[in-house]
């Protein structure tokens, strides 16, 4: 199987859902997806850069977020909206995973994310993640990319 271009990897996905990656593999990349979710919210950067490659490119910019190349890069940019007087909460469904080799698995998802401030909850973000994941040389699966695609516009709180 080849690799599809990386900003094409939530095109044509969901009718590859059958070349799902072997069960062990889906949920080492289960958990890696809720894991980034749970880490952010909990503003823990040196713990998430360790689920992104080297090289990882985050990119949030259709968003507002920016864009970050680099574990520890990745890590601080979406560490940096961690408030603890204002927790926000992600709230990630389960990806769709398809096989792009033993060694790479493209992604979507979708989620949700929402800020509880001064008694008030937040407007709530609708999102798409597009990830590629890499199972490394120690083989331990990480994001290798990761792109916010926005999907609905802010709901009221």
């Amino acid at each position: 199987m080849s690799s599809t271009n990386a900003t094409d990897v939530g095109a044509g996905l969901s009718g590859r859902w059958t070349e799902a990656p072997p069960a062990d593999v889906a949920v080492q990349l289960t958990n890696l997806f809720q894991a980034y979710a749970l880490l952010a919210d909990l503003g823990r950067t040196d713990e998430l850069a360790e689920l992104f490659t080297s090289d990882a490119v985050w990119d949030g910019s259709e968003m507002g977020f920016g864009a970050s190349t680099g574990a520890m890069d990745i890590a601080q940019r979406v560490t940096a909206h961690f408030r603890d007087d204002a927790p926000m909460m992600h709230l990630p469904g389960a990806p769709l995973l398809v096989a792009a080799g033993d060694d790479e698995v493209h992604s979507v998802g979708w989620s949700m994310a929402t800020r509880w401030d001064a008694g008030q909850m937040m407007p709530t973000l609708h999102f798409y993640y597009e990830d590629v994941f890499r199972r490394g040389a120690d083989g331990v699966w990480r994001f290798a990319r990761r792109v916010l695609r926005m999907r609905l516009p802010l709901a009221a709180p």
